[in-house]
């Protein structure tokens, strides 16, 4: 009796270890192949039978196909097909009840095994398990024996919790490729969207050029130039947006098409401005990144338009960093500043800081403008000097949302 008991507890042992196994590879991987040949092959082992296969129903034809089997040889067996209400698989699919048979091949003219004499002639029972999940049946798993008697109630419910696992499995697969087209699709369908801004916005600032190019006056030609210098930011923004999977950006990439483009518009042609932007490797969202061109292309354009007026050289470096979970964003330039007193120039009326301001509304931000002696952090580019005794620092900070 002991032996018996010690066998038994033995058996129920390596049961639950073979079923904790199985769990843990579908817990692991998506790799269903991998998952259904596991499943197959410890129920066979743990039922005591010789062969095992798994069907998944194709719910548009009603048929059933073959996904993993265990101890049948060849590729016929990976044909086969069965319609539900048909063989003892399509049965049990149809009823959604477990099925089990002794000697039920020879008057079954539908089961597919009919066609493999030699097979058939070998199996006498069979049990036959839907796949089951949330109610609606995935395909079935069948166990094919030798022996002519019925499993033990011990060994059905073991393959029941078999197909159980596939069930599970299947379902995980199929969501995972579900989840996986989806945003492809969305992602396919955000970078044709920005292209699409881009080229919209590429065209009005064309129509701005022209409008530029045919004005007789030159406060009007300002006006148009900063104009066409916005929106082509904007065009270069949505162009980088394009190249991105999940519609996030950079900040140092954000900067380098907004200095790309700024000092290609508003340069002067005598002045040697030369344009840094320091490594920042903080990933905004879109509706972020959007906003902080605008931001950054009126920083930049005030740099050179004011800092850098009436001087034949000078640097403008852009840099930012994180700082107690507030993206921090500077735009510093060597030049002489603001002609008006800061206090004056930050309540003053201008296009641009308005601009600023109000974008910054939007991201819960604040903007600062002021003239120091030395900078802190100190820059970690060379060659910064100031040339008119200080720097001036225009400088944006939000809070930092990151993607999940």
């Amino acid at each position: 009796l002991y032996e018996q008991t010690d066998e038994q507890l033995r058996r129920k042992v390596h049961e639950l270890a073979t079923i904790h196994r199985v769990t843990t590879v579908i817990a692991r991987t998506l790799n269903l192949d991998e998952v259904l040949q596991m499943i197959t092959t410890q129920a066979v082992h743990l039922s005591g039978a010789e062969r095992s296969c798994i069907f998944e129903l194709d719910a548009e034809t009603q048929t059933l196909h073959i996904l993993a089997h265990y101890g049948f040889g060849g590729s016929q067996i990976q044909q086969a097909r069965v319609k539900v209400g048909e063989c003892c698989a399509g049965r049990a699919v149809q009823t959604g009840r477990p099925i089990m048979l002794v000697d039920c091949f020879q008057q079954d003219e539908k089961c597919f095994l009919r066609a493999d004499p030699f097979i058939s002639s070998e199996i006498h029972s069979v049990l036959c398990v839907p796949l089951e999940v949330k109610r609606k049946v995935l395909g079935c798993i069948c166990i094919y024996s030798s022996h002519r008697h019925l499993l033990s109630p011990e060994q059905m419910q073991l393959v029941v919790t078999f197909a159980n696992e596939a069930a599970i499995a299947i379902e995980n697969a199929r969501l995972y490729e579900e989840t996986r087209r989806g945003l492809e699709l969305k992602s396919m369908l955000l970078r044709e969207l920005h292209h699409r801004v881009k080229n919209n916005l590429a065209t009005v600032a064309g129509i701005l050029s022209l409008q530029r190019r045919r004005t007789r006056s030159p406060e009007v030609g300002n006006t148009l130039a900063e104009s066409v210098n916005r929106v082509q930011g904007l065009a270069a923004t949505h162009d980088l947006l394009a190249h991105e999977d999940l519609s996030e950006a950079r900040v140092d990439d954000i900067a380098r098409k907004i200095v790309g483009v700024a000092s290609a518009n508003l340069s002067p042609p005598d002045a040697h401005i030369t344009f840094k932007v320091e490594p920042c490797p903080i990933v905004i969202p879109s509706r972020a990144v959007t906003i902080l061109a605008l931001v950054l292309n009126e920083m930049v354009s005030n740099a050179i338009k004011h800092g850098m007026a009436d001087l034949t050289e000078g640097t403008v470096l852009v840099r930012g960093r994180e700082e107690g979970g507030m993206v921090v964003v500077e735009v510093i330039d060597t030049g002489k500043g603001p002609k008006k007193p800061l206090e004056e120039e930050e309540s003053g009326e201008g296009l641009g800081l308005s601009l600023i301001r109000n974008l910054l509304t939007d991201l819960r931000g604040h903007f600062s403008l002021r003239r120091v002696t030395e900078l802190d952090p100190p820059a970690s580019t060379p060659g910064l000097k100031p040339i008119c005794g200080g720097y001036t620092v225009a400088e944006v900070r939000f809070p930092l949302t990151r993607t999940l």
